[in-house]
């Protein structure tokens, strides 16, 4: 044999732990396939499309984990997923004014321009685990300027100040770490 099986076998495949990371958009958005190339659908028949995404943070034990997300286009979910990602990155408001009206960023000429406007873009996603422990879900997303430990302290302030019968108190967040600079309006052209 070319090579020997190991029992306990590690392939370089890391789930990100739960909670808030750094994650960057990469290149390749497209159907999600099988190793045939069909393209998967929903329960409905709505086509999947993987849009892929990393985590990007060297001072993080899940620098480099899969973060991809998977989208069914033709449901409002997928529709509103995409345009928080988009308003994420600082994006959303360039695609709504190229793009006026009720359209769906999976027309082709649209679903072309979140392909190059996604890749290389930074944002926060927070993650958690199924019930089944089987899956890391993406739950949030924010823009890299917010500081999830903020959050943190908000919560825990307002807790206190309720306890203390008194309103929440709001704490600033952190600079970011990676800077991003939103596309000139010329590249739409």
């Amino acid at each position: 044999m070319k090579a020997k099986g190991n029992e306990n076998a590690e392939w370089g495949f890391k789930r990100p732990a739960d909670g808030w990371h750094i994650v960057e958009l990469g290149e390749g958005i497209d159907y999600l396939k099988d190793n045939e190339g069909k393209i998967f659908e929903d329960d409905k028949g709505n086509k999947k499309w993987k849009f892929p995404a990393k985590v990007n943070d060297p001072e993080a034990a899940d620098n480099g984990a899969d973060i991809s997300q998977i989208v069914a286009e033709n449901t409002q979910f997928g529709e509103q997923k995409v345009a928080d990602i988009l308003a994420a990155i600082g994006e959303f408001e360039r695609f709504e004014k190229h793009f006026p009206g009720d359209r769906s960023f999976f027309e082709p000429a649209i679903i072309a321009k979140v392909k190059t406007t996604f890749a290389g873009k930074f944002l926060r996603m927070k993650t958690e685990t199924s019930k089944d422990g089987k899956y890391s879900n993406p739950v949030r997303c924010a823009p890299m300027k917010f500081d999830p430990r903020s959050e943190d302290k908000e919560t825990s302030a307002g807790k206190k100040k309720a306890q203390e019968g008194g309103e929440p108190i709001s704490g600033k967040g952190a600079p970011p770490p990676h800077t991003q600079t939103t596309s000139s309006d010329d590249d739409w052209k």
